[in-house]
This record gives C-alpha cells, sequence and structure tokens, in this order.
C-alpha cells in the first residue's frame, strides 16, 4: 500500500506538471498569434527616467565696476520656451528699466542703460518651468520627401549663415555638400537626416573647449572630426541643408543632477523640418557621447528629453545667429575696472512622472 501511494502521488505530480506545461504552451501561442509575442520579442527598451519635470531658474550676469568714470551696459537674454511644456511667474532681475521684444518666436528681455564709478550690478530673469519629454516615432512614411518641403522654408533654412564674418554654417562648400549627397540614401527628408545623423556619431567626437569665443566652422569641424555641441550641431546643420532638408540651431540650457543638486549648463542641439513634429520641426541631439549608433538614433533622434530647455531657435539669417552669442556687452571709459560673471541657478527641483522609452520595430517610440 505505501509503494502504491508513492506511486499514485508521483503519478499526481507528473500530471499536474504535463497541465502546467500544457497551460504554458497555450499561453504562447496565444501571445503569438494575437501579435502581443512579436511586439515583446521587436523592441528596445531602455531605463527608466524622468519624463517630466517642474523647476525653478534664475540666470543672468553680475556686472562689478570699480575705479571712476562712466560706463554702459547692453544684454539681451532669453526666455525659456519649452517644446512641450510651459512657463510662469516669469520677474525680471534687478532695477534698471528693460524691454520685453518678440523677435521671430523668441521671445527676449534687454537692457541698456548707463552707470558710473563703483557699481555692483545683478541683471537677469528668474521664471519657473514645467517641461514634458518630447518624441516622434521614428516611421519615415509619415514625414515629406525632400522635394515636397516648401521652397520659402528651404530657402529661409538652406543658406549659410555667418557671425563677425565668420561663416559658420556652410551648406555651399564643395566638401560638405559632397558627402551630404552620398549620405543621400532617399529622398525621404526624415531618412536622409538620420542617414546623416549615423554619420555624425560615427565620424566625429565630442570635445569641450571652452576658451573659443566663436564655434567652430561646419568645414573645421568635418576636418578635425571633433568639436563641442554648438561645433557638431552646426556641421549636422550644414550637411542637412546641403541635401535641401531645412534645419537651423536651438540653444539653451541642459539641466543636470550633479552631486544632489541640480545645475544647468549651457547648451546647443538642432532642429530639422521634415513636416511633421513640432509645426513640421523635429530635435536633434548632437553631442550625445554613446558610441552605440542604434541608441542614440533611439534616444537623441527626433527627442527632447525633459532636461533640455531651449531659450532661442534660429530664423535663418545672420542677425538671428549674432543674437544668439550676443551675451552682454560693456563700454566703459579708462580709469574703469569692469569684471562680467554669467549666472545660472536652478532650484525647487520636482519630478512628475518617470518613463521607459520604448522603441518597436515598425517604429512606434512611446514612454511607458
Amino acid at each position: 500500500m505505501p509503494n502504491e501511494r508513492k506511486m499514485q502521488i508521483q503519478i499526481k505530480k507528473e500530471d499536474d506538471s504535463m497541465r502546467r506545461y500544457v497551460i504554458f504552451i497555450l499561453v504562447i501561442f496565444s501571445l503569438f498569434m494575437s501579435g502581443c509575442f512579436e511586439n515583446i520579442i521587436s523592441e528596445v527598451r531602455y531605463e527608466s527616467t524622468p519624463i517630466s519635470l517642474e523647476y525653478k531658474i534664475s540666470y543672468g550676469y553680475y556686472i562689478n565696476s570699480s575705479g571712476k568714470g562712466d560706463f554702459n551696459v547692453n544684454y539681451t537674454c532669453f526666455v525659456p520656451q519649452p517644446i512641450n511644456g510651459y512657463i510662469s511667474n516669469l520677474s525680471v532681475i534687478g532695477n534698471y528699466s528693460y524691454n520685453d521684444l518678440k523677435i521671430g518666436s523668441n521671445r527676449i528681455i534687454t537692457w541698456s542703460f548707463d552707470e558710473n564709478g563703483r557699481k555692483n550690478i545683478k541683471i537677469g530673469i528668474e521664471v519657473s518651468v514645467k517641461t514634458n519629454a518630447f518624441l516622434v516615432d521614428l516611421d519615415s512614411t509619415k514625414y515629406l520627401d525632400i522635394k515636397n518641403i516648401s521652397m520659402d522654408i528651404k530657402r529661409k533654412y538652406c543658406r549659410d549663415q555667418s557671425i563677425e564674418n565668420k561663416t559658420l554654417i556652410q551648406p555651399s562648400d564643395l566638401e560638405i555638400k559632397n558627402l551630404a549627397y552620398s549620405l543621400k540614401i532617399s529622398d525621404n527628408a526624415f531618412e536622409v537626416a538620420k542617414s546623416i545623423f549615423e554619420w555624425l556619431k560615427e565620424n566625429t567626437n565630442y570635445v569641450y573647449h571652452p576658451q573659443q569665443s566663436l564655434p567652430q566652422s561646419a568645414k573645421e569641424t568635418l576636418n578635425l572630426k571633433s568639436g563641442d555641441c554648438d561645433d557638431l550641431s552646426i556641421l549636422y546643420i550644414s550637411l542637412c541643408r546641403a541635401v535641401g532638408i531645412p534645419s537651423r540651431l536651438v540653444r539653451g540650457y541642459l539641466i543636470e543632477e550633479k552631486n544632489g543638486k541640480y545645475i544647468a549648463t549651457p547648451h546647443a542641439w538642432a532642429e530639422i523640418y521634415v513636416g511633421f513634429g513640432k509645426d513640421g520641426w523635429i530635435p536633434v541631439e548632437c553631442a550625445g557621447i554613446s558610441k552605440d549608433i542604434e541608441a542614440e538614433v533611439h534616444q537623441n533622434f527626433g527627442i527632447e528629453d525633459a532636461f533640455h530647455l531651449r531659450l532661442f531657435v534660429d530664423n535663418g539669417t545672420n542677425e538671428s545667429l549674432a543674437l544668439s552669442s550676443r551675451g552682454v556687452r560693456v563700454r566703459y571709459e579708462e580709469g574703469l575696472k569692469i569684471e562680467m560673471k554669467p549666472f545660472v541657478e536652478v532650484s525647487d527641483v520636482s519630478i512628475g512622472n518617470y518613463g521607459s522609452l520604448v522603441v518597436r520595430k515598425d517604429g512606434r517610440r512611446f514612454y511607458s
């Protein structure tokens, strides 16, 4: 009897195991037939990250003078314009008169005033920001062919641009044009821009050089195969413009957490016109340092995360590009000593939501 009972228990265990196995196979089969299983195995999922932020940011300049004499201050300060969010509670720092202007899509606060002798001046703005991650799908069928992009937009955003007699954006340069056309894999603006982005990631390196007063030209960066965020963005813009894809420079801040504290670092990236996205434009982060090209495309092409805060968007003219680099200017008499120092402070940071970037095989891209 004991042996018979052991045998019955063993048979029951085997029956239970077989039943679970059959149920498992049926579940897998159902998932496969419904398409869910295919989605599971054909997607890339990245680690969770904040996708919405709220914070307060203040920035501007300290201007300290010593000695005797008169001086004049001119300063242009750009107001934040989140691609997917809004600002509130804007206040102007300092007791000097100012102008609140709109130039293109950019809102600016400008100062022009006279002072004399010893002064400790602080001017700038403080504003509350709510921003959310922005992204578009990687399915190229949603985007325009280059030949179908408006000629008005092309004329505005496919030409050379200069600052202080130095041509920075150079789509007309023969070497840049030849390279760009060698990367033109189709007439679809999104596909070609992605091909150029992949070349940029494979053939250039990010190098920080704070001492330079002006960015490198596109040709300089092409020859060096390296540059900072401005330089790499300018080269990318030049290559896109060379094949007829309207492109423009964006400047702002990159919000980062370091040693338990949030800071804002001046940053630059690009936008390209492909007929879909934010009024037809999509962002491109050109200064990523990963050598995983697929990950760079997934995370930096057609995405602007919640840590990017745009202040300035170029309108295609030399005047616009020069304005973005102007900063503060002080003219002063002999006998005065002037010290200028930028400041930027981030406070009251609140993370709204976290999400994992998911990229499907069919090009769909979303946070979950």
